[in-house]
């Protein structure tokens, strides 16, 4: 008798802890939201009491992990109070704790992203006022160096949890990383000649560049290569390694752009009409708003073999080609009309035959 009441008394036990582990399950499962959205008004207080460091959707964003947390939180308490056998519960503290590893890596995940978003935000800022340019694609880099690092100490600790040597993993990944940096070192190189591109910004994206081997107009940089749209409008992919060795010249970055020609007029032109027509020429370019009147230098150069040659050199304010171009064009136009006021001509190449009639 006293063991069948023993055993129903076992038996209702063991439904009162099932229904109070369904009850605790249900209350983490029910309560996860609340208590994260909770925990984000908090933090939002004491992260902004002084100034905006972070909103409520990037808090939000950042913490939405928490609630698998609470989940899994839920799920174990509610296993533990059912009094399983010790080994597993012991399977179940690695598994909780593992799972925690996880929800906080993702966290951290998240926050790196967030993190790295602001920061373009703030060196954007920093651009505009300091003419400081922090580039986006370093920083992409960098984001990854940190996600990289998340990884690993997180795949070491869950390695740790389940009782895996880790020093010996280690000491391994140490061989092989040294065996697979000696088999990279053009990959390396490019890495450099990456980071010195970035860092020392010769160019930038959109730049036009030449190099003794390449010209034309940056589309991407990465910290492998380069890619450079060529005037024949071939995409060449150039190793940052090569790229950085040799002689970069960038159109981008002149403030004025040189323009550098000579004219040639006909022997007969008096030397008066000669002044005159020099003089006008450098009047004329020098009332172009979009000339520089400081650098122009035009002066009757030189006697040709078959004219009197002008030779012009002056700086335009524009610098891309376009621009330059019509700048060019008009300065010709005036050219034209000034030696067609002065009734002068321009030279094209002659020669003078003199035939010697010797008599017998």
């Amino acid at each position: 008798m006293l063991t069948l009441i023993s055993d129903i008394i076992a038996s209702n036990l063991f439904l009162f802890r099932v229904l109070a582990s369904v009850l605790i399950f249900l209350a983490f499962w029910i309560f996860k939201s609340s208590v994260t959205k909770g925990i984000v008004k908090v933090l939002e207080k004491l992260l902004n009491r002084k100034r905006q460091i972070a909103d409520h959707s990037t808090l939000t964003f950042v913490l939405t992990p928490l609630k698998s947390l609470l989940a899994v939180s839920g799920l174990y308490f509610a296993l533990i109070n059912l009094h399983l056998p010790a080994g597993f519960n012991q399977f179940l503290l690695k598994a909780y704790r593992i799972s925690f590893i996880i929800v906080i890596t993702w966290i951290l995940l998240r926050l790196c992203d967030c993190a790295s978003g602001s920061f373009f935000q703030f060196s954007s800022k920093l651009d505009e006022h300091l003419d400081v340019n922090l580039n986006k694609t370093l920083m992409t880099f960098l984001k990854k160096i940190v996600k990289v690092l998340i990884f690993t100490v997180s795949g070491i600790a869950i390695l740790s949890e389940t009782g895996t040597n880790v020093t010996t993993i280690i000491t391994g990944i140490g061989l092989g990383g040294l065996t697979f940096a000696l088999a990279a070192q053009d990959t390396a190189q490019n890495l450099f000649g990456g980071m010195v591109i970035l860092f020392d910004r010769p160019f930038a994206v959109d730049d036009w560049i030449s190099t003794p081997d390449i010209e034309g107009v940056v589309e991407d940089i990465t910290f492998r290569s380069t890619r450079i749209r060529t005037f024949p409008n071939a995409l060449v992919i150039v190793p940052n390694s090569s790229l950085v060795s040799s002689p970069i010249t960038n159109w981008s970055r002149m403030n004025k752009r040189r323009a550098s020609f000579s004219i040639g007029l006909t022997y007969d032109t008096p030397k008066e009409k000669m002044e005159t027509c020099v003089s006008r020429i450098t009047e004329m370019v020098n009332q172009n708003p979009e000339i520089i009147p400081e650098d122009t230098v035009i002066r009757f150069n030189s006697f040709k073999d078959s004219s009197l040659e002008i030779s012009l050199v002056f700086f335009t304010r524009p610098t891309s080609f376009a621009d330059f171009q019509r700048i060019k064009e008009a300065v010709n136009y005036g050219i034209m009309q000034i030696v067609e006021e002065e009734g002068l001509s321009f030279a094209f190449p002659t020669q003078t035959l003199y035939v010697n009639n010797l008599s017998k």
